[in-house]
């Protein structure tokens, strides 16, 4: 009777751990940017709808970078520099996104969730709903792109952090969903094991959609990333 009833209880308790096990982490995007590591044909180029410009990567050896200008004069401005691409397919629920970037002098490189696209009057795709979550030398920015009932173009800083982070490093966002709220990192990559946060802020979002598209731009400055990854 006892070894019945130890069995039994042995039962149980296996149950319940199986019940209340998390379900493991799963990564679904994991992309170096190196030459010849990754397929383009996964990933969809696409454009800001507040400028008239469509960008384009140069590959280099471990990481591909924005076509910018010659003249230094013109390379801080969205036009000539602005490049931006969203993985083809996009994803719902909760999920961290992640991208290694080195951040030129002045440059500005981000990941970007987009909740809509449609074809631009020259059939380019183009962002409707976006946020940029943009890492640079003095800190992150996010941005919030709309559009008003008048169909013109709105955007404001819905979330901004202050502190200073070297050019020409190598600097990984993260960028973790969870629900409407979304926890933005700045790590260190170069640190052995787990990367080193150096800085971490948080920002409830109301307006975002369940289901996104999720990827990179590089803007005003040479921005040069590395890596891409999703895990849910």
């Amino acid at each position: 009777m006892k070894k019945r009833l130890t069995a039994v209880i042995g039962c149980i308790a296996l149950i319940a751990c199986a019940c209340t096990a998390l379900p493991a982490a799963e990564t679904v995007v994991d992309v170096s940017f190196a030459d010849g590591a990754w397929d383009k044909s996964v990933w969809t180029m696409a454009k800001s709808p507040i400028v008239d410009y469509f960008g384009d990567w140069i590959q280099r050896e471990t990481s591909i970078e924005n076509v910018t200008p010659e003249d230094p004069k013109e390379r801080s401005k969205l036009v000539g520099t602005l490049t931006t691409m969203v993985y083809h397919t996009p994803f719902t629920g909760n999920w961290t996104a992640s991208a290694t970037f080195e951040i030129g002098a002045g440059a500005a490189p981000g990941i970007v969730i987009a909740q809509d696209m449609a074809p631009d009057a020259q059939g380019r795709p183009e962002y409707g709903i976006y946020y940029e979550v943009i890492v640079y030398e003095k800190g992150i920015n996010l941005w919030y792109h709309f559009a008003q009932e008048d169909g013109k173009r709105k955007w404001h800083k819905a979330l901004y952090a202050r502190f200073p982070l070297q050019a020409d490093t190598p600097y990984t966002l993260r960028v973790q969903r969870s629900g409407q709220s979304l926890d933005l990192q700045v790590l260190d990559p170069r640190a052995e094991g787990e990367p080193t946060i150096l800085q971490q802020v948080g920002v409830m979002l109301p307006t975002l959609s369940d289901e996104v598209y999720l990827g990179i731009e590089g803007c005003e400055g040479v921005c040069r990333t590395l890596d891409f990854k999703v895990v849910r």
